[in-house]
């Protein structure tokens, strides 16, 4: 009884220790925000190939209120909220359905694959925000 008890203790710390390297990962490693005004742009490359650029002055810190401030200038999207952000399934009315045919909005930052999404994207002044619809491979 007392070696599994041991077991037990010694378990319990080593997750404790584990969940507090994973938390002091995301913070030093995770996305940074940063604040102030900044000008960006956003792109929308559609199922055609065509592509709509939105200019934009902000100081939203995270793409999804960048995109949120767009709406007068056309820009529309939707999606699903879930635990972990926002998956977009259509931009200006165009959807992308995964599940019929592959197809998805792929985000892109300067050019780079995005590494986050629209919620934890970062907005840094003069950056790019590119969606394209793709189909998987």
């Amino acid at each position: 009884m007392k070696n599994n008890t041991k077991k037990i203790i010694i378990g319990l710390v080593c997750l404790v220790v584990l969940v507090a390297a994973f938390a002091v990962c995301w913070k030093v490693f995770g996305p940074k925000a940063t604040k102030g005004d900044k000008h960006i742009t956003v792109e929308v490359v559609n199922s055609e190939g065509a592509t709509t650029d939105y200019e934009l002055d902000t100081d939203a810190e995270f793409l999804r209120i960048a995109m949120d401030e767009l709406h007068d200038q056309g820009f529309s999207y939707d999606g699903t909220d879930s635990e972990y952000g926002i998956m977009i399934s259509a931009i200006n009315g165009e959807t992308a359905d995964y599940a019929t045919d592959g197809a998805y909005w792929a985000l892109y930052v300067n050019g780079e694959y995005g590494q986050y999404g629209c919620d934890s994207q970062p907005v840094t002044d003069g950056d790019t925000y590119t969606w394209t619809y793709e189909k998987a491979q």
